[in-house]
């Protein structure tokens, strides 16, 4: 079947963000302000939905890896990552206070011509059948709503030590759900294994090095991945 054209103009999108950020050799790199050079009228709307790493957490919201995307192509973003959410574990009471399901309606009502959504060591526990029967569900409701909506599936991000072996699991119910829609999946690796300096105090998210690292691991799975733009 061939690419819808929203594809076409999402990825190539990412894959400028991949040269602009892998050619970043300083830690100096300015998150705090947005591109001025298109409007907000005029920019690809994008969102995101994921856990607290994708989020930022404990960071400034333009720290995180979305926003540097966004950034560097002049997106409009709508970042809906949720702090302790996953495509089952519903997210913290103060924040989303369910799971990824609960941010389809927001994600709809966005218009968005890209969806990036990751896994989420949130579910780490949780049965292969029931994260199975969510994540389909949600990738599900997402498409049947924005049927021309590129949707990219983002591997699940994990600390500097040995990832657990159900992240895997994870990962595949993520892959397979994607390619169920016709998305897209990117396996990005550990970008952050063995850096413990690129991890704030609690061990667990990103410091704003580690997501300007995370940033540039996703786009350069763009390149790893020979996507035909």
């Amino acid at each position: 079947m061939p690419l819808r054209q929203p594809r076409f103009v999402a990825l190539a999108a990412i894959l400028v963000a991949a040269l602009a950020l892998g050619g970043c050799a300083s830690d100096d790199l300015d998150t705090n302000t947005t591109s001025a050079a298109t409007s907000a009228h005029s920019s690809p709307v994008v969102v995101a939905i994921g856990d607290s790493i994708m989020k930022g957490h404990g960071l400034t919201p333009a720290q995180s890896w979305p926003a540097l995307l966004a950034k560097t192509n002049a997106w409009s973003l709508d970042n809906l990552a949720c702090d302790g959410a996953g495509f089952v574990k519903a997210g913290d009471a103060d924040d989303c206070g369910g799971d990824f399901s609960g941010l389809v309606a927001e994600a709809v009502a966005a218009k968005p011509s890209l969806i990036l959504i990751s896994g989420s060591s949130n579910d780490l526990g949780i049965s292969n059948s029931q994260l199975q029967e969510q994540t389909i569900q949600v990738v599900t409701a997402l498409r049947a709503a924005l049927p021309t909506t590129t949707i990219v599936g983002i591997s699940t991000v994990w600390n500097d030590t040995a990832a657990p072996d159900q992240m895997d699991d994870i990962n595949e119910q993520v892959r397979q759900a994607l390619k169920g829609v016709g998305g897209v999946y990117l396996d990005i690796g550990q970008p952050l294994a063995g850096h413990r300096a690129w991890l704030q105090s609690d061990d667990v998210h990103p410091t704003a090095k580690g997501q300007r690292e995370l940033a540039k691991a996703i786009a350069g799975a763009v390149r790893s991945a020979k996507l035909k733009l």
